[in-house]
């Protein structure tokens, strides 16, 4: 007996976000901006800065707009600070 998928399932298509697009990690639970991509997964890089990280392509997706809105307080925060320029 074989189980059939949905149509849902089939066709749907993997996230491809833009370069420098600021994204979601399901994974790890955080926000990343998109620095690249190499065989099906992301380099991912905290909007504030720091040490780059891998994302499988499974765990990415679109940040929402609240997500967007604290990014950018992060952002600013850490410009506030000093940390970035």
């Amino acid at each position: 007996m074989s189980v059939e998928r949905g149509s849902e399932e089939r066709d749907q298509v993997p996230y491809r976000p833009a370069l420098g697009e600021l994204v979601g990690d399901a994974d790890r639970r955080c926000l990343g901006v998109v620095k690249g991509e190499l065989c099906g997964a992301w380099s991912l890089r905290s909007v504030t800065g720091g040490v780059e990280w891998i994302a499988d392509a499974a765990h990415i997706r679109r940040a929402s707009r609240a997500e967007h809105l604290i990014a950018g307080i992060a952002l600013v925060n850490a410009r506030s600070r000093g940390e970035i320029l």
